[in-house]
């Protein structure tokens, strides 16, 4: 039962009728978090590497570098045990009673990524910081040195099998027309053009919306895009479909998961993502032009 259990519920998510997104909040700016800044159930947690985040973070925020919920190479693409993953949490003061608010440097994908291990494991109150750190020096924003010492509670992880998809899953999930695969990677990836594992495409039935064009940089600063431009990026898909995301291990297609959360559609993640799918010879893979095989 390392993983709580998460393998037993992966499959019976594609029987089960698409739900809504929650409604909670979801996406904060700057101006939104600095007027909030020292409210007791609310916390900051910034998942840089901890150099970065001694050279500078958001005042009282708590470093919880995106790595530590991950695996150890080679598979560090994959999460870690839940054991790990509650104590780390744990550590960090997290609980489920919290409003918590991820940042990163501006690329969006580690924040992100730490988000849906949250859902994965049960926490509804998360926010993403709309252009991380980067937007927050660029609008001249408070900043501190001074590393936050939080105070331990204790997390308790309640499986959401909603959240996540496995190898199995994603593969009944070709054959399944309620279903929507998205590919996260670049077009050239997507087409089979290049590819970082040991066979190039995708997975059968996916389509591609590659994981930047969820963002664009405003001034200089990056941000996600406003949430018009957003629900036409993803107009041909139902709300009533369910949707699996991937890419290459995982990060990318995280912010593609937030934003399809954002929109309220009923999303999940493969963390494997092609480096898992790919190297399986078993597995049936479609390159432009040559059909599944």
């Amino acid at each position: 039962m390392r993983r709580l259990g998460l393998l037993l519920f992966m499959v019976p998510w594609l029987l089960l009728p698409a739900r809504a997104a929650d409604r909670s909040v979801r996406l904060v700016d700057d101006e939104w978090l600095s007027g909030r800044s020292g409210q007791a159930e609310l916390l900051i947690l910034d998942v840089r590497e901890p150099q970065a985040y001694q050279q500078g973070h958001l005042p009282g925020a708590v470093n919880l570098p995106v790595n530590s919920i991950f695996g150890l190479d080679p598979r560090s693409d994959l999460m870690a045990p839940t054991s790990t993953i509650q104590r780390v949490f744990s550590t960090a003061g997290i609980d489920v009673s919290q409003q918590l608010v991820v940042y990163d440097s501006g690329t969006f994908i580690d924040a992100a990524r730490l988000i849906w291990i949250l859902e994965v494991h049960g926490h509804a109150r998360v926010a993403l910081k709309n252009g991380g750190y980067e937007s927050w020096l660029a609008n001249g924003k408070a900043i501190s040195f001074e590393a936050s010492q939080p105070q331990a509670r204790r997390f308790i992880p309640t499986a959401d099998p909603q959240r996540i998809a496995s190898k199995l899953s994603t593969r009944l999930a070709i054959d399944n027309p309620e279903v929507v695969l998205i590919d996260a990677r670049t077009p050239e990836e997507f087409a089979g053009e290049v590819s970082g594992a040991k066979r190039f495409g995708h997975i059968p039935t996916a389509i591609n919306i590659p994981w930047d064009a969820n963002y664009e940089r405003v001034d200089g600063q990056p941000k996600l895009k406003p949430l018009s431009e957003l629900r036409a990026l993803y107009a041909g898909i139902g709300q009533n479909k369910r949707i699996i995301t991937y890419c290459n291990r995982g990060k990318q297609s995280a912010l593609t998961y937030f934003v399809l959360r954002q929109l309220g559609y009923a999303a999940a993640a493969y963390g494997g993502s092609w480096f898992e799918w790919s190297n399986d010879p078993a597995l049936p893979i479609e390159r432009d032009g040559d059909g599944a095989h």
